[in-house]
């Protein structure tokens, strides 16, 4: 069974602060010259996306010069809504069968509740403070990602965490949508960026693989 962690990309979807929101323009319609199109303006960091090392690194590595096995692995979900603000080291240590295994840890806030909304974008969510990311670093992950819409704080212009995990190449997600495998633990997760080139980030199609269930349904038959 797949699940689509993706949010849909409109006009009206938040957006970073400063960021240009999203156009969705006809370039060509049925009526006039029989064939739709449509043309497409938005920064590389809208909606459900992936920040690269390239996007705070100066030598950082974008995406499109990243294999395809980056973007996919064994994932786990880690219900962070009840933690308050901070998600911290002892947290993450208390998790650590769930984590061990993992190449991509992904942190349920609760905030894609909020999508839409206006206070999507209150400066309340949980987010790693640095031992955590250290910590997440110290797993060899692939990449971390979050509900929310960032994995800092949106008014530390430092991007503290940020910085720690794109220095050690791990990934960044942010916007994803995790109610569906909220607290779910080792399933495969496939996160495929749009590839342009010197990609800092891009938009991406996320989605859960959850094979216990295909096969429990397979022997049902």
């Amino acid at each position: 069974m797949l699940i689509d962690m993706t949010h849909t990309i409109t006009p009206e979807i938040p957006v970073y602060p400063g960021d240009p929101a999203p156009v969705l323009a006809k370039a060509a319609t049925l009526t006039k010259d029989g064939y739709r199109s449509t043309s497409l303006q938005f920064c590389s960091h809208t909606g459900t996306h992936m920040d690269a090392p390239a996007h705070l690194l100066q030598d950082g590595r974008t995406l499109d010069d990243m294999p395809m096995s980056q973007f996919s692995g064994r994932a786990t979900v880690l219900d962070v809504s009840g933690e308050g603000p901070v998600i911290t080291e002892a947290f993450l240590q208390s998790n650590y069968d769930a984590i061990h295994s993992a190449d991509y840890i992904l942190f349920y806030t609760g905030w894609e509740n909020r999508w839409g909304r206006q206070d999507f974008l209150e400066d309340s969510f949980p987010v790693p403070d640095e031992a955590a990311a250290r910590y997440l670093v110290s797993r060899g992950l692939k990449g971390v990602g979050t509900d929310a819409a960032s994995v800092d704080r949106l008014s530390e212009k430092r991007l503290p965490i940020h910085h720690i995990l794109l220095k050690d190449s791990i990934l960044i997600l942010e916007n994803l949508c995790l109610k569906k495998v909220r607290g779910r633990k080792d399933f495969l997760f496939f996160a495929l960026p749009m590839k342009f080139q010197n990609t800092d980030g891009a938009p991406i199609r996320a989605f859960a693989e959850l094979r216990e269930t295909f096969e429990g349904e397979r022997r049902r038959r």
